[in-house]
């Protein structure tokens, strides 16, 4: 009986939950709401090239939308008021919502974007997450994204709670496994700039609520550009090992006698699923799949996968049968990988030296001091550090520049020091 009642009262705060968006969506249409819309996909997209006259709206795709429009409402502080949508229906229009309504939007307006590990699925249902900045957990009841995920698989999502359950906001995006390290590197690096801004007391929500936006372009800049690395340094590749299995049972049990390893739940009975757990020791950050008499090991870089095979030969010695590796990177395979080397990328065309690039670099950057920046508000660097915001903005692009040319100097391309920009800046 008590089932019955409680199922009931769900049901009426899902059909709530409904109509509770349908009104939010409504109350954006405000045309003192819509003529903020242009400035904050600037701001969402912190990408220059969007405020070209050339930019439409046919170049920004359903999905990228539906992504930044979810921000829009739940994130976005619109300029005037300093409020985000939500906040602003809350306080204009709650009064003119049933009660189940106000209830369901006051749990609304403490809501969360971040990134989340799939720990386990009910197929069908839904599954369980875990934030991988704060380690908070929650079930999310999702039947449709439970028959496409898989454990392991990291999600970028909008948890909104409605009543005793949880459902996802909008599009999720799911990362691969072997992405963790990147996410928590940018984390670690963004936060304790955000720190420096807005005080040492300043909490991860905090942080995620305000510039979390920033890790999901991140993260997709690196997965489309292959010039990035993972954060110790290797290229990042989707790179897997498949073997034979002798004696599934035998190697089941080894596995889980291993204490560097831990088993998580796979949502089905056929596959098994182990990770390294980050205080190994070993540097492993990969996955093994154990499905019928195959087991297949995947990571996020060649360096990365020898190591796991290495650690997994050893420890399952005469009870698997090593069959073939694979590697693709960012959509294309890699095809001289047989001893795990990758060639560093040749100069650019029309460059006939190594000493010729760094000249064409140097003046490059004579120049760039003193010319005008679409992200410095169309003042050039020198102009830029004589106003608080300005130098800001230029210490955090100065601090992008090394990180990509350092990444450049370990592959062996063009590089340049950017200390000697901050030299002549004299910073």
């Amino acid at each position: 009986m008590n089932n019955s009642v409680i199922d009931l009262e769900q049901y009426k705060l899902d059909q709530a939950e409904k109509d509770l968006r349908s009104k939010l969506v409504d109350f954006s249409h405000r045309q003192e709401i819509q003529t903020q819309i242009g400035e904050a996909f600037y701001i969402w997209r912190n990408d220059p090239e969007i405020a070209d006259d050339k930019y439409t709206d046919q170049d920004i795709s359903d999905v990228t939308f539906t992504k930044f429009f979810d921000w829009f409402l739940y994130d976005f502080k619109l300029i005037d008021v300093g409020k985000s949508v939500i906040e602003l229906f809350y306080e204009n229009d709650s009064k003119k919502l049933s009660i189940a309504e106000r209830s369901i939007l006051s749990h609304w307006l403490d809501n969360l974007y971040s990134y989340f590990e799939i720990e386990h699925i009910d197929i069908g249902e839904g599954c369980r997450i875990k934030d991988i900045f704060t380690n908070e957990e929650c079930s999310v009841n999702d039947s449709s994204s439970s028959k496409q995920l898989k454990i392991t698989d990291i999600v970028g999502a909008r948890p909104l709670k409605t009543g005793k359950n949880n459902y996802f906001s909008g599009v999720i995006s799911v990362y691969p496994y072997s992405s963790k390290p990147l996410f928590l590197d940018f984390f670690k690096r963004e936060f304790n700039e955000y720190k420096k801004t807005f005080g040492r007391n300043a909490s991860e929500k905090e942080f995620l609520k305000n510039w979390g936006f920033l890790i999901g372009n991140y993260i997709d800049k690196i997965l489309e550009n292959p010039r990035f690395l993972t954060p110790g340094g290797d290229k990042f590749v989707l790179a897997s090992a498949n073997y034979k299995l002798t004696d599934t049972k035998k190697v089941l049990a080894k596995l889980k006698s291993i204490k560097a390893l831990q088993e998580v739940g796979s949502g089905t009975k056929e596959l098994t699923v182990f990770i390294w757990t980050q205080t190994n020791g070993n540097n492993i950050l990969a996955t093994i799949e154990i499905e019928e008499t195959s087991l297949r090991i995947n990571s996020h870089s060649l360096n990365s996968l020898n190591k796991a095979k290495n650690y997994i030969e050893n420890k399952l010695k005469g009870l698997i049968n090593h069959k073939r590796d694979f590697t693709k990177q960012l959509g294309s395979f890699i095809k001289d990988n047989s001893q795990g080397k990758i060639k560093p990328k040749k100069l650019p065309v029309g460059m006939r030296s190594k000493k010729e690039m760094d000249s064409v670099l140097s003046e490059y950057y004579n120049d760039w001091i003193d010319e005008p920046n679409k992200a410095l508000n169309d003042k050039s660097p020198r102009d830029a550090l004589k106003t608080k915001q300005g130098r800001k903005k230029l210490l955090a692009i100065l601090a992008e520049l090394e990180n990509l040319y350092r990444h450049a100097k370990q592959r062996g391309e063009p590089y340049f020091d950017i200390e000697r920009l901050r030299d002549k800046l004299k910073l």
